[in-house]
């Protein structure tokens, strides 16, 4: 059963016009981007590890401040305990892409240092993200796409109406609900990235019984993901890669390189099964 409480984020997303999105781009480096060609998976990242920290608990934050200006002290005092108890028992997972192709600070952040690539996402690749997740983890999963959204005071009203939906008698699934919003918001230090997600949302005891869901070490810390299968990934007529960027400290060659790999490791060309044009390979031609 549908929580009343997911009503004002089912019409947020709703309300996002995803219908002229032409693509998405995924930053990465060289390493990754062969990966994703190679398994024909994206890593999902789950949310404690994002690069922005401050995103977790702000909706949080802000429904504390809600509740203190409607007068409700006790229901703000038992958010903070509440929260960290969702925190450890459901997990959030997400994919992130921009809507820029070509964008000095990604190329930075997320692909070497401009060394790495960015692979274009048909939108193709997005529709019916539900049904595409409930093909890999059961038990019935949140799946969604949209866009991020850098506007605080959006944020404050969308939870302000899930305060509105909530009787009262169950925080932590309140709290859950917090959580899934406050995802889709950053401060608008990150605007420029024009970012899309991808996200996942399940109870910890579900997810860990998925042969998706994996860990990594990373600087020490152990990082869950999930590696989920791209939709349309051995499509001959829709494969959802239309092209592959080099950055721009990419090595002469490497578009040769490139496509003699996708010729050999990806399906379905190595198979001889695709009826249109491989990926464009092309270089970076100036930042947006």
């Amino acid at each position: 059963m549908v929580s009343d409480l997911w009503e004002p984020i089912r019409d947020y997303i709703g309300n996002i016009d995803n219908g002229s999105m032409p693509a998405v781009h995924h930053y990465t480096t060289l390493k990754g981007a062969r990966e994703i060609l190679r398994s024909g998976r994206m890593w999902f990242t789950e949310r404690s590890h994002l690069n922005d920290p401050s995103e977790l608990f702000h909706g949080i934050k802000i429904a504390g401040s809600v509740f203190r200006k409607r007068g409700r002290t006790q229901d703000a005092d038992h958010l903070d305990a509440s929260a960290k108890e969702v925190f450890r028992n459901f997990r959030f997972f997400s994919a992130s892409f921009s809507f820029k192709c070509d964008d000095a600070s990604q190329w930075k952040k997320y692909a070497d240092d401009g060394k790495g690539v960015a692979l274009s996402f048909r939108a193709s690749a997005f529709n019916d993200p539900k049904a595409q997740v409930d093909k890999f983890i059961v038990d019935g999963p949140t799946a969604f796409v949209c866009p991020m959204s850098y506007d605080a005071a959006r944020l404050e009203s969308i939870i302000g109406c899930i305060i509105d939906k909530w009787n009262g008698s169950n925080i932590l699934e309140l709290c859950d609900h917090l959580f899934m919003i406050s995802s889709m918001f950053k401060s608008n230090l990150w605007e420029s990235e024009t970012e899309y997600r991808f996200f996942v949302h399940h109870p910890y005891e579900k997810i860990l019984k998925s042969d998706y869901y994996k860990t990594r070490e990373k600087n020490g810390q152990v990082i869950a993901y999930l590696e989920m299968p791209i939709k349309n990934w051995g499509s001959a007529e829709d494969f959802p890669i239309y092209r592959i960027r080099l950055g721009p400290a990419t090595p002469d060659g490497l578009e040769a390189q490139l496509r003699e790999f996708i010729f050999q490791c990806v399906p379905p060309f190595k198979e001889k099964k695709f009826r249109g044009p491989a990926p464009l390979i092309d270089r970076c031609g100036g930042y947006e």
